[in-house]
């Protein structure tokens, strides 16, 4: 109980040694539900977005400085994107985690700033490029890499909005470069985004964010 006292998850309460649990605790709790809450709302759309698109579709949450898979779509077409669910990965090159990070708070920003390891030679590792794509990103509401993290490697990503108007998932698809060209990246852009408001809208976001 002292540790937990210590991290603010708890405090004493009354004369005879009880304690209660702080809304530290509950806004912990409320975060890990959400994610559950988005993974299963989400995962028919993300379906239809990977029947669509013909490339693997994914959906990922933010985890402190990185990004985690919470649910993905295979596409069956040979050659294809693979991202493990569960696994941790870089915000700052790969589709997904770009939304993520624009829409993260500064401190995060901060941290991921600071340390920008390039994975390929396209992987952005300039800070101040790095702040001008997180801009474009909340400008236009999508992100897109190009063997950023993977050589040979595309992207393409949305946020996804909660009720309270924050942004609590990002969703995209991926697939290999040499199919998701200029004119296939425009198209796959207006279906994630559609699908990324489709979700918000189930989560009950604000009407302007999805």
């Amino acid at each position: 109980m002292q540790a937990l006292v210590a991290t603010d998850f708890a405090r004493p309460v009354g004369t005879r040694g009880g304690y209660e649990a702080t809304l530290k605790l509950w806004r912990l709790g409320a975060r890990t539900v959400a994610r559950l809450d988005v993974k299963a709302l989400a995962a028919p759309h993300l379906a239809r977005l990977m029947a669509e698109a013909k490339e693997t579709a994914n959906l990922s949450v933010l985890d402190g400085r990185t990004m985690v898979y919470v649910d993905r779509v295979e596409t069956d077409v040979y050659f294809r994107a693979y991202n493990q669910i569960g696994g941790q990965y870089p915000l700052h090159c790969t589709g997904t985690g770009k939304v993520l990070l624009a829409y993260a708070d500064a401190a995060v920003q901060a941290a991921v700033r600071g340390d920008l390891h390039g994975f390929t030679p396209r992987t952005i590792t300039d800070p101040e490029v790095l702040d001008a794509e997180l801009t474009r990103i909340r400008k236009d509401g999508i992100a897109t890499t190009l063997a950023e993290f993977r050589d040979g490697i595309a992207s393409v990503a949305a946020p996804v909005f909660g009720a309270h108007g924050r942004v609590v998932a990002a969703l995209g698809v991926s697939g290999p470069v040499s199919r998701l060209k200029p004119a296939r990246m425009k198209a796959l852009r207006a279906m994630v985004a559609a699908t990324a408001a489709q979700v918000s809208r189930l989560l009950g976001a604000p009407g302007g964010q999805a």
